[in-house]
């Protein structure tokens, strides 16, 4: 690539990207540090649309009319695989006790408010307030995120390389780092990545043959630009983006460029059993893979993930099984991962909740095994959904299942309270912000 080329491709991409607060407004110098559970969250959105039938409730192929049942999901729950009728590869659990013994299990909660779409779900997660707002591609959410709540309301030594959002695809995903809310926004984001991008093709093409400049070369650079910046209204650090310290995103800079030397080097490991090929590999399980690279570099606060390729299920229920399967063994493959790290292994709480359900009649759709496939088009069965809360013995309640379809417990929008109580920074939030409560159940 030529050295101009890659100068404008880099500096697009780092603009958007990597840029960082210094100072709290408000003449605040430092910000409020309540009392915490643990020091990090992990938070998996395990999305894309989940029946309660095919997940908690282990029907697998009853809606289907057939009479096999079993656990999908034996990683994070209790209960044994089917046993016929296999649509699906079954790996052996990474796990030997279940998530669900770990921890408390919300066997059933709600997405009470809102479509049920995959924009809105991850939009209440995050940010705690149900919307009726239509997908736009280009528009951030009202209300503040979670990852603006933590950086503001957190000590201000949380920098930006503390707090992650990384998603399966893109879409409206990257909007929910950060808020169009005017007493938080872009400057208390979360670093954006999505792995299948940065560290895909598109990466390996923009920046594997990327130039280390010479510190000469980068004392011109820097000339330059504060040339530009004084000519002009704005500086860079005006534009919409999240900011990070010049310190961090050297650090930043330097993981991705590791990273990609890692992938192209086949040393990244896979959440994949022994003798499982790569080309098991789904995009849920290759997130999950660059998100343990993340939290062993940076050890954030603050990490947030997702799942999506679950929502084959509106054209191939077969592929929905798979997938939901795969899933689930990312999930207990992580953590594992975090169980053998000395610095996370008591100290991280993991929450993971699907965006919302799916309904509970099929779609006109076959797939090749002749199974119907199911949409979600806000009908009372995709407002169900579950939530697990896994941690620490002595943090974290162990082996409780908390609420039935007959008496919900917990909605969507408790994620983000239940966070800001788990990191400490709760009580500091504005009143009126969260319409959602702690799920205070899960803890001692």
């Amino acid at each position: 690539m030529k050295r101009r080329a890659f100068i404008r491709k880099a500096g697009l991409a780092t603009a958007g990207m990597f840029a960082a607060p210094y100072l709290l407004p408000e003449g605040r110098l430092f910000a409020g540090t309540g009392d915490r559970i643990v020091n990090h969250v992990v938070v998996v959105l395990f999305a894309g649309g989940v029946r309660q039938q095919e997940s908690i409730d282990q029907a697998y192929l009853s809606a289907q009319g057939l009479s096999t049942t079993g656990n999908l999901l034996r990683n994070m729950l209790v209960g044994n695989e089917p046993s016929s009728n296999l649509v699906y590869m079954p790996w052996q659990p990474v796990l030997t006790t279940p998530l669900a013994k770990q921890g408390t299990l919300f066997k059933e909660m709600r997405y009470a408010s809102g479509p049920t779409g995959h924009f809105n779900g991850h939009t209440a997660a995050i940010t705690g307030n149900y919307t009726q707002s239509s997908l736009d591609l280009n528009q951030n959410p009202d209300f503040p995120t979670v990852f603006e709540y933590y950086r503001k309301h957190t000590d201000p030594a949380r920098s930006a390389v503390n707090c992650w959002w990384m998603s399966e695809g893109l879409g409206p995903y990257p909007a929910l780092n950060y808020s169009r809310n005017g007493m938080y926004g872009a400057m208390y984001g979360a670093n954006y990545i999505r792995p299948a991008t940065t560290f895909g093709s598109y990466g390996l093409d923009y920046l594997n043959d990327a130039i280390t400049f010479q510190p000469d070369d980068v004392t011109k650079i820097e000339s330059i630009k504060s040339f530009l910046d004084k000519n002009f209204d704005r500086t860079a650090a005006d534009y919409p983006g999240i900011i990070n310290t010049a310190d961090d995103r050297e650090k930043i800079k330097a993981f991705i460029y590791d990273t990609l030397n890692k992938t192209s080097a086949g040393q990244i490991e896979w959440p994949l059993p022994p003798g499982i090929s790569t080309a098991e590999l789904t995009g849920d399980l290759t997130n999950i893979a660059y998100a343990w690279q993340v939290l062993q570099k940076f050890m954030p606060e603050l990490l947030v993930i997702n799942s999506f390729d679950l929502d084959a299920c509106h054209f191939n229920f077969t592929n929905y099984l798979s997938y939901m399967h795969k899933a689930d063994y990312g999930v207990g493959w992580l953590w594992n991962k975090i169980q053998q790290d000395p610095v996370l292994k008591n100290d991280t709480i993991m929450i993971c909740m699907p965006d919302h359900g799916r309904n509970e009649l099929p779609n006109s759709v076959y797939d090749v095994n002749g199974l119907r496939a199911f949409d979600h088009t806000s009908d009372n069965n995709s407002r169900r959904l579950f939530g697990l809360i896994v941690g620490p013995a002595g943090k974290v309640k162990q082996d409780q299942v908390v609420g039935n379809d007959a008496d919900p417990v917990g909605e969507t929008i408790d994620l983000v309270p239940t966070i800001a109580r788990i990191l400490g920074f709760h009580e500091y939030i504005p009143a009126g912000l969260l319409p959602g409560r702690i799920l205070e159940e899960a803890f001692v």
